[in-house]
């Protein structure tokens, strides 16, 4: 038996059932959450694997693919490529998204120069600007971060609970594009939860600090019962997770946000009480790749 069969068996006697389908189903697997490929050469951080059954794991993969191209998209370096990997995540998304790319890019240069304009991009001398465009986000992307934001949000409370999140508990999300660090050069969500009591660890492998390609700050009730999570990937987009253990705890307040606000700025992405939707409220948002 090899060192990595002894160290799946080990672990999920451990950690007996999935941590992602409210514990209802044995775990056979174990899950690297986020997905290793958005780490450059595969170096994901030290402690981020999870029990999981064959379903949760594999039924998420072409999600996984979406999350670990943008992830590692950079408008100011090329640190998103450092390991030369993107191009070949770019043609194994093509392939299992034959119809994305198409809508990534601007249709016609008026649309180009617009969205530029806005940015503050100016193209580099000879270039137009369709060839430097701002992409649009489609909704394959809105619905990947959506699965994915579900996904981590469970994994880390497990991890900092060792509780499986229920799988009748409520997930509502909220997620920007880089287009506010262009703007802005922050996140305006995350400056507004800046004073929120949470724990943003260091994260590593191998002594090598990853907080660069991957960070987020978790804070918790003390009930273990309630949940924010904050995350940023990269240089290419962050996103808020609001979460509650105890059926039917958020979704009223959700109910008020929509009637008074109209579509709102979350997605439910997990509701024993709501109908899940990865694609309510949203509208189109836009990122610039590196």
């Amino acid at each position: 038996m090899g060192a990595a069969t002894k160290h799946k068996k080990a672990f999920l006697l451990k950690h007996p059932y999935c941590a992602f389908c409210g514990g209802v189903a044995l775990a056979t697997t174990v899950e690297h959450c986020p997905p290793r490929s958005l780490f450059q050469d595969r170096q994901w951080p030290e402690g981020f694997e999870f029990p999981c059954c064959e379903a949760c794991n594999h039924g998420t993969s072409n999600e996984d693919l979406l999350i670990a191209m943008l992830g590692r998209l950079d408008p100011f370096t090329e640190l998103g490529d450092r390991d030369g990997r993107q191009n070949g995540l770019m043609h194994a998304v093509s392939k299992q998204f034959p119809d994305l790319f198409p809508k990534l890019i601007p249709s016609s240069a008026r649309e180009a120069r617009s969205r530029n304009r806005k940015l503050g991009i100016k193209p580099a001398p000879g270039r137009t600007h369709l060839e430097t465009p701002v992409l649009s986000v489609p909704a394959e992307f809105h619905v990947a971060i959506c699965t994915f934001g579900r996904k981590l949000a469970k994994a880390i409370f497990y991890r900092d609970s060792l509780t499986i999140f229920p799988s009748n508990g409520c997930l509502f999300l909220n997620w920007f594009s880089n287009e506010q660090l262009m703007l802005t050069g922050k996140y305006q969500m995350l400056e507004l939860m800046r004073e929120v009591n949470g724990v943003a660890p260091q994260l590593a492998r191998s002594g090598r600090l990853l907080n660069d390609q991957f960070s987020f700050k978790l804070s918790m009730s003390p009930q273990k019962d309630t949940l924010a999570l904050q995350v940023v990937l990269g240089k290419s987009l962050g996103f808020v997770v609001f979460g509650s253990t105890r059926p039917g705890a958020f979704e009223s307040s959700y109910e008020r946000l929509h009637h008074e606000h109209g579509k709102g700025p979350f997605a439910v992405i997990a509701s024993s009480v709501l109908q899940v939707q990865p694609d309510f409220g949203f509208s189109e948002h836009q990122i610039k790749p590196a």
